[in-house]
């Protein structure tokens, strides 16, 4: 199927444990949040570290059963599982490319989540075992929850969930015979949502992209962030009071460092771009975690990005005077014609091919993110 979930980021809180990882097409990212309420042993540190889970691993700890003795150590270069005084040992791994841009675009959509809805364990157990089992792009649904369950339709209604390759959700089955309920979210704007089985302690989160064929890594939706960054320096100040916390409290990091809640939040967004931060949906904070990658490859694998500042440099954009209140339009020179973006309180649009097409639902155009930056510029009163 290519849905499983094999190597996972480990991260180690003083009061959970977190475990992220991706489908092998990069549309479905999962993570495990496991209390420390849930473990007889002490957590000594505090980091992060990626491993690839092969089968004997999985074996391992498919095998486990209630009350039996077992041993899980996390390092950072190996993960140690012990049964019987028998150890399976998984060392360290590089992450590849499409996962440090699937880590980075998945916080983006995770933060513009809202919930839904939430049904009960017996519920959700009926749910995903009316959806088809074999994956096809045909199999597409919206489903709507409610105190009576669920409905699922193929038209889209005012409270329905779109699901795109239903059989995503499969994934769940395995896990509900063990949880409460099933709670459920919605990013009306892009289409992409979020499934959480929330047990006694602890819970597990899939967020499914907008479409089958989408791996989150293509998508662009940090680009906002990056295009309009805050000051280099409150960044900095930002990441150095992340001091791995579990949940992130932005109002305390604004008080301390005098600054702006929005701007914080605009720090830890940017900090989310270069993986050192995840968002947790349920608790609308941001948490601390380092992913082991290079914070200069962050720019470099957004084209779209590279392209704006081009753009900007080759001073092609030019503001159009006159226009509706609150709404500022601007030519971009393209290499054939000249496009026109317009900044509204409703949100941005361009005139260009790949707008057209997208419709602001895989981030922003280079011609917007160009007019974003000369924008922000002039506001600041600061060069682009």
């Amino acid at each position: 199927m290519g849905y499983a979930l094999y190597d996972p980021v480990l991260t180690s809180h003083p009061d959970i444990l977190r475990l992220e990882g991706f489908s092998g097409c990069g549309g479905v990212y999962a993570r495990a949040d496991l209390p420390a309420g849930l473990f007889d042993g002490e957590t000594r540190g505090r980091g992060t570290t990626n491993v690839d889970f092969n089968e004997e691993l999985r074996r391992g700890l498919l095998a486990l059963r209630d009350g039996e003795h077992a041993q899980l150590s996390i390092g950072a270069e190996e993960v140690v599982l012990t049964r019987s005084n028998h150890s399976i040992v998984e060392k360290k791994v590089k992450l590849p490319l499409r996962w440090i841009k699937g880590f980075s675009e998945a916080q983006a959509y995770l933060a513009c989540l809202k919930p839904q809805d939430e049904v009960s364990a017996a519920d959700a157990l009926r749910l995903v075992r009316a959806l088809p089992q074999a994956p096809s792009r045909r199999h597409s649904a919206n489903i709507v929850l409610g105190s009576g369950g669920f409905r699922i339709t193929q038209r889209p209604t005012r409270n329905s969930v779109p699901v795109s390759g239903t059989h995503r959700l499969k994934l769940l089955e395995p896990l509900i015979h063990h949880a409460r309920t099933l709670r459920v979210w919605l990013d009306p704007k892009s289409g992409a949502s979020g499934w959480e089985l929330c047990f006694e302690e602890g819970s597990f989160f899939l967020l499914l992209s907008p479409e089958l064929h989408r791996g989150f890594s293509g998508e662009g939706q940090i680009l906002h962030a990056l295009a309009r960054p805050p000051s280099a320096s409150l960044v900095a100040e930002v990441r150095a009071r992340l001091a791995w916390q579990s949940l992130i409290e932005p109002d305390s990091i604004a008080t301390a460092l005098d600054a702006q809640p929005d701007a914080v939040e605009a720090a830890l967004a940017v900090l989310g771009s270069q993986g050192l931060v995840g968002f947790d949906a349920a608790a609308g904070r941001y948490f601390h975690r380092e992913l082991p990658f290079n914070l200069a490859q962050v720019e470099a694998t957004q084209p779209r990005l590279t392209s704006a500042r081009k753009l900007v440099a080759a001073r092609a954009i030019r503001a159009v005077l006159g226009g509706k209140p609150g709404e500022r339009t601007f030519e971009v020179k393209g290499s054939e014609t000249v496009h026109r973006v317009r900044l509204t309180e409703q949100g941005e649009k361009c005139t260009c091919p790949w707008f057209s097409k997208h419709q602001g639902q895989r981030g922003p155009c280079k011609h917007i993110l160009a007019v974003q930056m000369i924008d922000t510029a002039e506001r600041e009163g600061s060069p682009a």
